[in-house]
């Protein structure tokens, strides 16, 4: 009996850490194949790395300013 609750729980743990193998696999090949799709679909490595900058770029909060200036530019959306 206690052979069999130890067998159950290593095959468990066992299936856990391949599951989470999987997946942290998955996570990486989704980003290297993203990687890839973007330095192919740029024209050259120029546009590739200000695509990167562009993207850095985004990430930061606007301030109120520049959230007023781009609203004024280009109006508010309906």
């Amino acid at each position: 009996m206690t052979g069999e609750i130890v067998a159950i729980i290593v095959l468990v743990v066992v299936n856990g850490g391949l599951l989470w193998l999987i997946l942290s696999m998955q996570k990486h090949f989704k980003e290297m194949s993203k990687d890839l799709l973007n330095r192919v679909m740029a024209r050259n490595y120029e546009t590739f790395v200000q695509g990167d900058v562009v993207r850095a770029q985004a990430e930061k909060p606007l301030t109120p300013e520049e959230i007023y200036e781009k609203q004024y530019e280009r109006g508010i959306p309906v």
